[in-house]
């Protein structure tokens, strides 16, 4: 939210001084349309009914374009905007690069990666104190159930080892195994995506195979922009437009508190108990902590954009200091 505002903000985004295309004033954060039911790929083609629909979602100029017109529309349009869309759980559904890559095949995209056990409590926060969710279970309750499911189903349990096994280098492997995952009922429920949507290893290897291409992923250490919001802003405009920080970006980007999910210590039911984030944390030590550097280091080598994984809370993760010793804090 903090880094859409960034990019969006009329300061920023109305600046007489900006050399590149503005982003519609009235842009829905998150359209989710790639991530919800009923998305068809024979419908995200040009001038399908999802095509169409996710051009109005993003404030596409060309979005009530007649099929007559589209063509002329496109190539009138088509250096004058930018579009944008937030939506975070596009990242592990097992068919949003396809359906992406489908409708754009060079969009740039921002992977921001949290510490996964923060990452679920975080989520868990939001759902119950901005949406209602969940008011007679606990964050405990809902990560025994995951717990649970994973243990009662051997399908679920032998894909997850099969995933573990994978060489942290197959990406082919990964990619499968978090297809065999996603296919199973574990992942039909909020309840559950709260904690599997932490598997970043498994779920980001099926956007390495079908999407990503080099110069055109930052993968971004959530921790770190929260820290260093200036130098994460800087990473993130020469990213997305080629060029030094405006000053008005750099204004934007150093006044006031970075908007984030705010922990609540005093309300035990929207905080983890002692035994049970041990045991996420085992579970995401053997799923995620493991091979993260490894992950990270070969998709810098495959020309994805990195920045932070330089301090708390990825110290104690294997590789960590290999990592940043061959360059993890300036590449590219």
């Amino acid at each position: 939210t903090d880094l859409f505002a960034q990019l969006t903000a009329g300061v920023v985004n109305l600046d007489p001084d900006r050399p590149d295309p503005q982003f519609p004033v009235k842009l829905i954060k998150e359209p989710g349309l790639l991530s919800r039911g009923g998305t068809k790929a024979f419908e995200l083609i040009p001038q399908k009914s999802q095509y169409m629909e996710y051009l109005r979602l993003l404030g596409h100029p060309c979005s009530d374009a007649t099929k007559r017109n589209f063509q002329e529309c496109f190539a009138t349009n088509a250096t004058k905007q930018f579009t944008l869309d937030a939506t975070p759980t596009y990242y592990f559904h097992v068919l949003a690069p396809l359906y992406l890559r489908q409708l754009s095949s060079l969009s740039k995209i921002i992977m921001m990666i949290r510490e996964p056990v923060e990452r679920a409590e975080v989520l868990y926060r939001h759902y119950v104190l901005a949406e209602g969710k969940w008011p007679d279970r606990s964050i405990d309750d809902l990560a025994n159930d995951f717990f649970k499911a994973i243990n009662t189903d051997t399908g679920v349990a032998t894909a997850l080892q099969r995933a573990a096994d994978c060489s942290s280098g197959d990406v082919f492997c990964l990619a499968n195994s978090w297809r065999d995952i996603y296919g199973f009922k574990l992942m039909e429920t909020l309840e559950n995506k709260i904690f599997a949507g932490g598997l970043y290893n498994y779920a980001l290897a099926v956007w390495r195979y079908h999407y990503f291409r080099p110069g055109r992923l930052l993968v971004m250490d959530s921790h770190a922009y929260f820290d260093r919001r200036v130098d994460a802003m800087e990473k993130v405009i020469r990213f997305v437009y080629g060029r030094p920080m405006l000053p008005s970006e750099q204004t934007l980007a150093a006044f006031g508190e970075v908007w984030r999910k705010v922990v609540v210590h005093s309300v035990p039911k929207l905080t983890l108990s002692t035994p049970v984030r041990q045991q996420l944390s085992e579970f995401y030590e053997q799923h995620v902590m493991r091979g993260l550097f490894r992950m990270l280091s070969d998709m810098r080598d495959e020309g994805a954009w990195v920045f932070g994984f330089d301090e708390e809370p990825w110290n104690e993760c294997p590789g960590f200091e290999e990592f940043n010793a061959a360059g993890g804090k300036s590449k590219p």
